[in-house]
């Protein structure tokens, strides 16, 4: 006697769609969510940090990060990685500030973001052209940018006595920080491109599957070279920010700047494995490691557990992306 095997009931089987729903949203906005959670958390033990003060002093400290970390998004949907955005950010910065003390402040700007994508352009190039590794490729460009700003400086710093040229760093509107309104401006453009142009989806496409873009038409050699070049372009503009908030500018002034970026970036939930990412991710979690920073100080943390803190986060973040990656590649 043979028995005929038992359906689910449409109860069983709708509470599983369901729980896969909501599964799948925990797993595209949790981010959100621990951003929030952070902010209210930090706001309980220290109200003054959304006093209006603060925030434009978070927006006005960590839009060079937030820029760079734009066109870091770019490079690591791509599949590819940036670690020489910190010499770019100080070499642009260095030529911003040489050129300052001479010229007017749009010429030394515009020249900043020349040196930024050339040298995206030859990061792209190396990479996709000559097949050289991202990781080896940019490491090896970093030292190669940062000794040529040596050698030209030899090391010294320059100064710009020239108030007009604060005005992209330091200028104010209604309290609100230019360079604030720069960095909310460029993610909102950035973030548009990416999710609604053809070009966007190319991005995600040969970051995804190489191969499968390359017989479907698409260009995944070029594709990855503009990447390069747009994130060129916002570590030159993330040294112009800074060089013109200090008036002031060195060679080798880039300390921790690329890990800060990638954790930014990687927090906010853009896979390293590429194809996968957003620009309003990346402002989460430059949302997130700004609350952290500006918590740590309005609460005395000493430093050393800063950096033990922060470096927790940024192994949680790629381990929870590794999960989400083995689960997106089973479905």
């Amino acid at each position: 006697m043979t028995t005929s095997p038992v359906a689910p009931s449409p109860t069983a089987a709708a509470l599983r769609i369901r729980s896969g729903w909501w599964l799948a949203r925990a797993q595209s906005y949790g981010i959100v969510f621990v951003a929030l959670a952070l902010i209210a958390l930090v706001t309980v033990l220290q109200p003054e940090f959304i006093a209006p003060g603060n925030i434009a002093n978070i927006l006005s400290q960590w839009a060079p990060v937030g820029v760079m970390a734009i066109g870091m998004t770019y490079v690591v949907i791509t599949g590819g990685f940036d670690l020489s955005v910190g010499s770019i950010y100080a070499v642009s910065g260095v030529t911003a500030a040489a050129l300052g003390s001479t010229q007017a402040p749009v010429v030394a700007f515009l020249a900043a973001f020349a040196v930024g994508i050339a040298a995206g352009l030859v990061n792209g190039v190396v990479i996709t052209v000559l097949k050289v590794n991202a990781f080896i490729a940019t490491l090896g460009s970093s030292l190669v940018f940062s000794g040529i700003g040596l050698v030209i400086t030899d090391n010294q710093p320059f100064v710009v006595d020239f108030p007009p040229f604060r005005i992209l760093g330091a200028g104010r509107v209604a309290g609100i920080p230019y360079s604030g309104i720069l960095l909310v401006s460029l993610m909102l453009i950035a973030g548009a491109a990416l999710a609604y142009t053809a070009y966007g989806q190319s991005v995600y496409a040969v970051g995804g599957n190489p191969e499968a873009s390359r017989l479907a038409g698409l260009r995944v050699t070029w594709t990855p070279v503009s990447a390069y070049v747009i994130s060129g372009f916002c570590a030159a503009l993330g040294g112009a920010i800074t060089t013109s908030q200090l008036s002031y500018a060195q060679a080798n002034a880039s300390s921790d700047l690329v890990f800060n970026v990638l954790t930014v970036v990687v927090v906010g939930g853009t896979s390293l494995a590429g194809g996968v990412g957003a620009i309003w991710r990346t402002a989460v979690g430059l949302a997130i490691l700004a609350t952290l920073q500006n918590g740590f100080n309005l609460l005395h943390i000493n430093s050393y557990y800063q950096g033990i803190i922060k470096g927790a986060i940024i192994i949680g973040a790629l381990a929870l992306d590794g999960r989400l990656s083995l689960s997106r590649s089973r479905r």
